[in-house]
């Protein structure tokens, strides 16, 4: 059921995770253009080559970005409860 929505959706997914990269990363500069750069790359071998597969790994690798948000998030709220 979720595949044929990764292939579909695949150019809106690889948008989806430049995006999130963008505003996850902007912390530190060097990682978020290096991973800009990587992602990108990702998305143009993989629609350039007609990967379906890679919408799984496009699709896992925001779930990844928006992880790490998210944990960033517990964390603070942890330290604040030991407070």
């Amino acid at each position: 059921m979720l595949y044929p929505i990764l292939v579909e959706y695949y150019v809106w997914w690889c948008i989806g995770l430049l995006g999130v990269t963008w505003f996850t990363r902007s912390g530190d500069l060097v990682s978020r253009r290096n991973r800009m750069y990587f992602y990108g790359m990702l998305a143009a071998i993989g629609f350039v080559l007609g990967f379906d597969w890679m919408g799984g790994v496009i699709f896992g690798l925001l779930v990844l970005e928006v992880g790490t948000v998210f944990k960033r998030w517990l964390d603070a709220k942890q330290a604040n409860l030991n407070k």
